[in-house]
């Protein structure tokens, strides 16, 4: 039969583990015998005093023993004492080999409130006293925020509800800030109490849909809690000490998720982020020359054109065309033949090309030279003048 009153060591350096468990116990309506240690060392003095229900230990710990260590000891000393070794995101992975001896329950954070409570009942209980585990779901990380970016919001909700404290804490019952005399009440266990219901939210988002808007409250007589999901991840908690005013729930209604909206806003998407996000894939290799290239040699072959455009024109008109320099003008041809990828007709040889530099451009002046064009030949040999080809329209008017 179970122990009505079970004998609890919880063992963490860090004191959190601590208020988890006090507020489990207090879910499952269990008053027990709790012996809280910071060291492996001293809880296994403990055990050498008196035998326990139940050993929960953090992973990492001060002093010489570990958590894992811690568990395996304790399960030596008593082998049918149930063992639960719960690690933090930053702890190391436990090896495969002592996962597979099966001496103790293994729960990794970030994990679902209900996970650890399933432990907890099996480990006292026994395992008839939970339904099989389903998968686990594969939820986001907590992820971090900035809780100074919302601090004056959060202490002007406080204010305008008339509220006695403001806490704020995330899914897994961790209590990130808070104002107002929140050291009046503890904080800590009134945190990892509520934490499941907001996490379960995560549960129902296909039958409520996204981004829902999430209000609990609490009336007891000692004082009136009131609970604002902060997306999925976080949420604000409202103390009153004693009976709330009667306007209290409107109150919180109508500033809190104005408050919430202007937190949301500074906290961003990750709010409603409930699944981890996909890694974007990397783009594909592709052969296709890049754009600065394709650019780069259309300029100089738009250039060439240009040139040989310029140069036309000048020789219509009858201009004497300019004496290009030598080596620009080898250097032009040679850019243009290298950045030639196909000849524009299939049978054209880009081996005649190769012949362009040995060209002697020293008499090209003489080529266009306007009294050199006036002497041009009829078909019978006769010479014609100047002023004869300009009125025949074989040359231009060298003026316009």
């Amino acid at each position: 039969m179970a122990p009505t009153n079970p004998r609890i060591i919880v063992v963490d350096s860090s004191l959190s583990l601590h208020q988890v468990v006090r507020a489990a116990m207090e879910l499952m309506g269990r008053r027990p015998r709790m012996i809280e240690t910071a060291t492996g060392e001293d809880a296994l003095a403990e055990l050498r005093i008196s035998a326990a229900d139940l050993l929960i230990t953090a992973h990492t710990l001060l002093g010489t023993v570990a958590g894992p260590d811690l568990a395996i000891a304790a399960k030596r000393e008593l082998a049918g004492m149930p063992v639960i070794l719960v690690a933090n995101e930053g702890d190391p992975e436990l090896d495969e080999e002592i996962l597979g001896q099966g001496l103790f329950q293994y729960l990794r954070r970030p994990f679902a409130a209900e996970a650890f409570l399933r432990a907890v009942r099996v480990a006292i209980d026994g395992p008839e006293a939970a339904p099989r585990e389903a998968p686990a779901e594969e939820i986001v990380p907590v992820p971090p925020i900035d809780e100074a970016k919302i601090a004056d919001v959060m202490y002007r909700l406080m204010r305008d509800v008339g509220a006695m404290a403001i806490v704020l804490a995330d899914r897994n019952g961790k209590v990130l800030s808070y104002s107002g005399a929140a050291g009046y009440v503890d904080r800590d266990a009134l945190a990892a109490a509520l934490a499941p219901g907001f996490s379960n939210t995560l549960k129902i988002l296909p039958l409520i849909g996204d981004q829902p808007r999430v209000l609990k409250y609490y009336d007891g007589e000692r004082g009136n809690l009131f609970g604002l999901a902060l997306g999925l991840h976080h949420y604000l908690l409202l103390i009153f000490d004693g009976g709330a005013p009667p306007a209290a729930l409107g109150n919180v209604k109508r500033y809190g998720f104005n408050a919430v909206n202007e937190m949301l806003g500074v906290i961003g998407s990750v709010a409603f982020e409930a699944r981890p996000s996909l890694p974007v894939p990397k783009p594909a290799e592709s052969h296709v020359t890049s754009p600065k290239r394709r650019t780069h040699t259309q300029t100089q072959e738009m250039a060439a054109v240009k040139a040989d455009a310029d140069r036309a024109k000048r020789a219509d008109k009858g201009e004497k065309a300019e004496k290009p320099e030598r080596g620009k003008a080898d250097g032009a041809r040679k850019t243009s033949t290298r950045t030639t990828t196909a000849p524009a007709v299939p049978s054209f040889d880009p081996a005649l090309l190769e012949g362009l530099e040995n060209i002697d451009l020293s008499q090209a002046d003489e080529l266009f030279d306007p009294d050199r064009l006036a002497t041009v030949a009829s078909q019978n040999g006769d010479r014609i003048s100047y002023d004869d080809a300009l009125m025949q329209g074989i040359i231009g008017n060298i003026e316009e």
